[in-house]
């Protein structure tokens, strides 16, 4: 082979030209593996708006990099309509903004229950459109749900110790109620 050659008849040869001449020439030092600590813009697909970055090694020369993913879909990708560079990271933004929990407003839940009469409210996002909404869950009920005889809204917003019709005499009796109940 030829590796054996240069090694047999240039061995002691310091520049190393016939080590350097073969194809796939040894390097001095060991090759490292695993993914790069940067990102890069895959040129390799079939057009930009199919891009997207990668950080698999080798880095081809001259490619630009960023030190995070997103940076490079911001600098190399920046304006793609198709969305794939950004769909390609671990937790992609979405089209639209998401919160967790609740609304910051309460609104009837006409459609959660059967009847008016067990109605209560409720702030789970999204909002319907037209419905009637207030800052906080006792107010929803006294405006939506006020002439309710079960009480169930205010039960709901206010706890098991706002009327007798909340909950049964034990669980009144176990919350520590104030309630005369006959």
């Amino acid at each position: 082979t030829m590796l054996a050659c240069c090694k047999g008849a240039y061995g002691s040869q310091m520049s190393g030209t016939c080590i350097s001449m073969l194809p796939s020439p040894p390097t001095a030092s060991p090759t490292e593996t695993g993914p790069l600590d940067v990102y890069y813009p895959d040129y390799d697909q079939p057009s930009w708006p199919e891009g997207f970055c990668i950080n698999t090694r080798p880095l081809p020369s001259g490619r630009p990099t960023y030190s995070t993913m997103l940076a490079c879909c911001k600098g190399a990708y920046g304006g793609q309509v198709s969305g794939k560079c950004l769909s390609m990271l671990p937790s992609p933004p979405t089209t639209s903004p998401t919160s967790t929990g609740g609304l910051a407003v309460y609104y009837p839940d006409y459609d959660g229950q059967s009847s008016w009469a067990l109605g209560t409210c409720i702030n789970d996002s999204p909002l319907p459109s037209g419905r009637p909404f207030h800052t906080t869950k006792v107010a929803c009920c006294q405006q939506n749900y006020g002439g309710q005889v079960s009480d169930a809204c205010m039960c709901d917003a206010s706890g098991i110790c706002y009327s007798c019709n909340c909950g049964s005499e034990s669980e009144r009796i176990a919350a520590n109620c104030t309630l005369t109940c006959s």
